[in-house]
């Protein structure tokens, strides 16, 4: 099942569809949702993670036309190609490959968006050893960090090196924050007036609550950009930006609030 399907849109769905479809379906199946699931959930953001980025998406879409034309191929070939090198080469060259290393070991580390945002250090036993890795601010899923060295000895020769560990990062999304390379996105509904006239509001972040100052004149549904308080580019010290769309509220006025209004629209009539 592809990670459209995992989403429910189409392979043409515009980024904003595909959003949509994620912050629908997170908040259906958040294992902290009463009925929800876990594995579901976790599917959800690891098929967001690929299409929600634009770059990632255009991967993701080689990776599987590539897929579909070697499937083609191999239900096409009439022969193996991997028996046609080992004929021609007497598989010295996966023999040699063979014996170099130790087979490398493979782990998976779960970190929440918090832990990603900030850095973190983990500690964990891999073939009876202790391995207590610092990662940086930034962490991504997907990300690979290779240990030279701790992985399986050689099967058959243990005067080779060892393999290697190789550490993969899967990122457990935060539902108050879509992310969108290394820009956060959040939205923030206001009464209409307030947004107008302008006001300073509270604003939760990775880092905690900030003031936003909404500038006077802004209008519904207009994008604020807080630039370098996005997401961090690990290893670096460039961050992305912080964006945060207002959409208005309408709340009822009464016959006096109206007449104020109705003035409004006569006077710039």
């Amino acid at each position: 099942m592809s990670y459209y399907d995992t989403l429910g849109v189409s392979e043409n769905a515009t980024q904003d569809e595909i959003k949509k479809a994620f912050r629908k379906l997170s908040k259906q199946h958040h294992p902290d949702v009463n009925g929800g699931d876990d594995v579901m959930f976790k599917q959800i953001v690891e098929a967001y993670e690929s299409l929600g980025d634009e770059n990632k998406r255009a991967n993701y879409d080689n990776r599987r036309r590539q897929d579909d034309f070697f499937t083609r191929f191999n239900q096409q070939d009439r022969f193996n190609m991997s028996d046609m090198f080992d004929q021609v080469f007497g598989n010295a060259f996966n023999s040699q490959q063979r014996t170099q290393k130790g087979q490398d070991i493979r782990v998976q580390i779960h970190v929440s968006f918090d832990e990603a945002f900030h850095g973190t250090t983990k500690t964990f036993d891999v073939n009876g050893q202790s391995i207590r890795m610092t990662f940086k601010p930034g962490l991504k899923t997907g990300q690979r960090f290779r240990i030279a060295g701790k992985g399986y000895p050689h099967q058959l020769n243990t005067s080779l090196p060892n393999g290697d560990l190789v550490v993969e990062i899967h990122v457990i999304s935060d539902n108050r924050f879509i992310m969108q390379g290394n820009d956060i996105w959040l939205e923030k509904t206001l009464p209409w007036y307030d947004i107008m006239l302008g006001c300073s509001i509270p604003l939760e972040t990775p880092e905690g609550l900030i003031n936003l100052k909404i500038p006077r004149g802004t209008y519904p549904e207009k994008t604020l950009r807080l630039k370098e308080k996005g997401y961090p580019v690990y290893g670096t010290e460039q961050r992305g930006s912080l964006l945060v769309k207002i959409h208005a509220s309408y709340p009822e006025l009464n016959e006096e609030q109206l007449e104020y209004i109705e003035k409004i629209k006569q006077n710039n009539g």
